[in-house]
């Protein structure tokens, strides 16, 4: 039991309690109350969407978290892609997003370099032109992946790098196949789960990459749209103080307010440890479970013009200086050794625009981030707004060439450090995929809270919002 001394100012009562609206926990909310089931939705933010959200700053809106919605429907994947079962799952019309498709994409360690599209053909045209030593292993590969059971919750968590290191394709084939998905989904240090690398490289490779017309609003208003027409109660600026526990159940939930609510069902997104702090008992998982370090700085500059009058009709740009990829909390500020630059204009067919927008992203230390003072910390994000930039534009075509070209068209620039990262999602050191292992089904050791989100393993905006659901359908709809 909770050893909180707030005295409780009103108590009320729910079926199900969602701590937390990012992706995950607007999908399950969704998914329930469709079902009849009262739900309350709890935000301690004054935004819904988690890290996957929006805002406005001089008059534009600027995406949080959206490089790429996986899983593009191609014709070929029929009524199998997992963004269409999304769509039937929580009744959105794919139609509404209006996904406009990558161009084409690319991975680049040094001088070598594998494109991609949402053609999985051409990708694999890639790899036999630029390993064709490597083409029958990783044919044999590709086998064992879709033998794999990936999907299912007790899907073995084995070393990826593992795995591709004993397949027998090239060595820097290896590295390559591992940066965009560890850059898309792994809490684990130079290194992801083999689930979530096949998971990943299906989404990425397979099936493709996409963005909304309107970016992540296209699916948060919709959603937003739903919780009022099915009569959730969302609760924003809302904080959670404590989850109370008697024998195998979680009771209740205190609020910052004081308030108290007592569930029949509680969802937790907010992560594993995170939750445990809430509950204020021993480690809801074993003495294995580690706590995620990897985060990221995001630099976003808005530019006249559009990316295509520079020569630049890439949509997502994978880089790493060598041939040896690595993923790790850096001991500096930033990492500069590998990034993403993506570019969102380059979705879809347009050629031409008042403005246009690049990210780049690094991994970066959450520590260093955090221990600097306010003017400090601001003078340092100036400074490596431009130190990315400069390090980004050696990755582009004549990029070095038009760099003063885009600084002169440059208007308006936007960093988000780790520190950013855990104000919006309440992840320990700012973790961007939570913690390194993962509760697939969303159960914990009290028969009535679950876990969904992050650290429930299933990453991207589609993997989540499916996380939501599966344990939405699967540990109390199914369970009446």
């Amino acid at each position: 039991m909770s050893d909180s001394k707030t005295i409780p100012s009103s108590v009320s009562s729910t079926e199900v309690l969602i701590i937390g609206a990012g992706l995950a926990g607007l999908a399950a909310a969704v998914r329930l109350a469709m079902f009849g089931k009262k739900v309350v939705l709890l935000e301690k933010h004054y935004v819904v969407g988690g890290l996957n959200s929006f805002y406005a700053r001089k008059g534009r809106k600027f995406d949080v978290g959206l490089h790429a919605l996986t899983n593009y429907p191609s014709p070929s994947s029929g009524k199998s892609s997992p963004l269409l079962k999304l769509c039937r799952q929580l009744r959105l019309p794919i139609e509404d997003l209006k996904l406009l498709p990558q161009s084409s994409s690319r991975i680049t360690f040094g001088t070598s370099s594998l494109c991609f599209t949402n053609d999985f053909e051409y990708f694999l045209s890639q790899v036999e032109e630029n390993f064709p030593k490597s083409v029958d292993s990783f044919n044999q590969l590709l086998g064992k992946m879709e033998a794999f059971p990936a999907y299912s919750v007790d899907a073995e968590e084995i070393s990826a790098r593992a795995v591709l290191s004993d397949s027998g394709i090239d060595p820097l084939l290896v590295e390559m196949l591992l940066c965009p998905t560890c850059y898309y989904g792994s809490a684990r240090p130079n290194d992801i789960d083999f689930p979530t690398f096949i998971m990943l490289f299906d989404a990425i490779f397979k099936q493709g990459l996409s963005r909304p017309e309107l970016g992540i609003r296209a699916i948060l208003d919709p959603l937003n749209q739903k919780l009022k027409e099915l009569g959730v109660d969302r609760r924003m600026n809302c904080g959670v103080t404590s989850i109370t526990t008697k024998n195998d159940q979680a009771t209740e939930v205190l609020l910052e307010t004081g308030e108290v609510i007592e569930a029949e069902k509680i969802i937790s997104t907010c992560g594993i440890r995170e939750t445990e702090k809430l509950l204020n008992l021993p480690a809801i998982e074993d003495e294995n479970v580690r706590i995620g370090k990897f985060s990221i700085i995001e630099s976003i500059r808005v530019f006249d013009g559009h990316p295509r009058d520079f020569g630049w009709d890439e949509t997502v740009i994978f880089f790493n200086k060598s041939d040896k990829f690595t993923y790790n909390c850096p001991e500096t500020l930033v990492d500069l050794e590998s990034g993403v630059i993506c570019i969102p204009d380059n979705y879809g067919n347009q050629t031409s625009g008042k403005e246009s927008k690049m990210r780049v992203t690094h991994p970066a230390n959450f520590s260093k981030w955090s221990d600097l003072l306010e003017p400090e910390y601001k003078e340092k994000k100036k400074k490596w707004e431009q130190t990315i930039l400069e390090q980004a534009m050696h990755f582009l075509p004549n990029g070095q060439k038009l760099l003063p070209q885009l600084i002169a068209k440059t208007h308006l620039t936007d960093t988000f450090t780790p520190k950013t990262i855990k104000r919006f999602t309440s992840h320990i050191n700012g973790a961007l995929y939570g913690s390194p292992t993962k509760r697939r089904d969303g159960s914990t050791r009290f028969k009535n809270l679950y876990l969904a989100g992050t650290d429930q393993g299933y990453v991207g905006i589609v993997g989540a919002m499916l996380g939501g659901i599966a344990v939405a359908n699967n540990q109390i709809l199914r369970s009446q």
